[in-house]
Parts: structure tokens; C-alpha cells; sequence
């Protein structure tokens, strides 16, 4: 499914004939900033170019023209990105769920550098988020929640149970003495739980075909399995994502916007 996705955009792109105005725009949709970003960017390609190439001015006034409606007919499918690529012919438009570094330019080729790149930092991506009695494992691809599974210790068993949906969290009781009891097994047997769930994490790993990994959680516990893991990681993230949807902890790691 991913390669097929990448290979379907980059097939559009070479059916380009040049010139092409491409830009690269993160698309907040909680503020109207970008909408500014993306005029100024545009006005400022076109002006570059009006002393020393007017036909490229014409050509590039008359494609900014036909983009702007396009994208307000989109607004409300974007996410935190929008890549164009634009002929006189053509236009493609991209909303993509990951950071971009906001760039405008206008060649004889389809500036592609960037998003290949992009479609190498963000090919299926993993994200291990390590808590006190649960381990989540999130699997993205190009910006798109693909797969999320839940483990839980169980308290009677002492056994991992993996959890979909609303089940996930159920089973510790919600008695005082009984989560007193938990808390204190927690903190005596914790190391040998998660040790028990180290083969399930490489093995999901290796099935879902991560390139990279994401490990989160407080450092107690990463630190301690990070080298048992035996996977290399991307990024170590110690903070607290308790009770965040999957789609708010890729935006906080995986997609956390980058600098421009």
C-alpha cells in the first residue's frame, strides 16, 4: 500500500511538462498564517522573475490564478502540510500529515528533492509508547495512522493481553485497595513484565516493516529496555502521553514539525 501511494505521486509529478511552480507549505489548519505564507510565497516567485524573464512572470501569474481556488476547495482536507507541483497544464495538490520546510520555486523540472526525502524520513514509521502497566505500538505511513494495538498486564495472570479499541484499559480495577495492591506488584515485578514483552514488540516491529522507531515514555522505563530492545532507534522521547489518541502522539513525535 505505501509503495503503491508514493509511486502513484511520483508517476503524476512526471507527467509534468515544464515549466513547474512547486512549493511546500505547512498548513496549520488552527491558524490562518499559512493562508498569508502561501500569497506572500507566490507573489514573491512571480516577482523574481519579472525583470530578468517576463514570459515566466505571465506564465507563473496565469498558474497562481488557477491554485488559489484549488486549494480554498481543499481547505478543509489539510492537515498539517499542502505540496503543489504545478504546470500551465496541470496542477497536483498534496496534503500530507507531516512537516514540511516551506519553500517556493519555479524551474524547467518539478522540484522533487524535498518530498523524496520526505518520503524517506516518513516511510512506515513506529512508535513504542511505554507505560507504567501498557505498551502501545502506533504504525504510520507517509503521515497516516496504519495500525494501532494495545498489550496490558494482566494482574491475576501476569500476562500480556493485547487490546483494540475501547477494551484497551479495562481491565485493572478501579477499587483504591485494589490498584494499591497493582501499583505495589508494579514496582516489584515491572522488569520481568516487560522483559516477557520484548519478543511481541521486535516481532511487530519486523512484520510491519518499521524504517524507524520511536520509543516514548518515562526514562525509568526506557532506559532500562532500550538496550534489550535490540532495535535501532530513531528518537527517545521521555514524556507522559497518557490518555493521547494515536494521532496526537505521532504529531508529537514522528510528526513534530521540524525547523525551517
Amino acid at each position: 500500500m505505501e509503495p503503491f501511494k508514493r509511486n502513484v505521486i511520483r508517476n503524476e509529478i512526471n507527467q509534468l511538462n515544464g515549466p513547474v511552480l512547486t512549493f511546500y507549505l505547512n498548513t496549520d489548519p488552527a491558524s490562518e498564517e499559512w493562508k498569508i505564507r502561501l500569497k506572500n510565497g507566490l507573489k514573491r516567485t512571480e516577482e523574481y522573475h519579472k525583470i530578468s524573464d517576463p514570459q515566466a512572470t505571465r506564465q507563473i501569474r496565469d498558474i497562481v490564478k488557477r491554485i488559489h481556488p484549488k486549494v480554498r476547495d481543499m481547505n478543509r482536507n489539510l492537515a498539517t502540510s499542502l505540496v503543489c507541483f504545478a504546470s500551465k497544464d496541470n496542477i497536483l495538490l498534496y496534503p500530507f500529515r507531516f512537516p514540511v520546510t516551506n519553500d517556493f520555486t519555479w524551474q524547467e523540472e518539478p522540484a522533487t528533492e524535498q518530498l523524496e526525502q520526505l518520503f524517506e524520513t516518513y516511510t512506515r514509521s513506529g512508535v513504542i509508547l511505554l507505560q507504567a502497566n501498557s505498551v502501545t505500538l502506533i504504525t504510520a505511513t507517509l503521515g497516516e495512522l496504519e495500525d494501532e494495538v494495545h498489550y496490558e498486564i494482566d494482574f491475576d495472570t501476569e500476562d500480556w493481553k493485547r487490546y483494540k479499541g475501547l477494551s484497551f484499559g479495562a481491565i485493572i480495577s478501579s477499587s483504591a485497595n485494589h490498584r494499591h495492591k497493582f501499583e505495589r506488584r508494579m514496582r516489584e515485578n515491572q522488569a520481568r513484565w516487560y522483559k516477557k514483552i520484548l519478543p511481541t514488540i521486535r516481532n511487530y516491529a519486523k512484520e510491519r516493516g518499521w524504517k524507524s522507531i520511536y520509543l516514548v515514555g518515562p526514562s525509568s522505563l526506557t532506559n532500562g529496555l532500550r538496550e534489550q530492545l535490540g532495535l535501532k532507534i530513531t528518537a527517545e522521547i521521555n514524556r507522559n502521553y497518557a490518555g493521547k489518541s494515536a494521532f496526537r502522539i505521532l504529531e508529537r513525535t514522528i510528526y513534530a514539525p521540524i525547523d525551517e
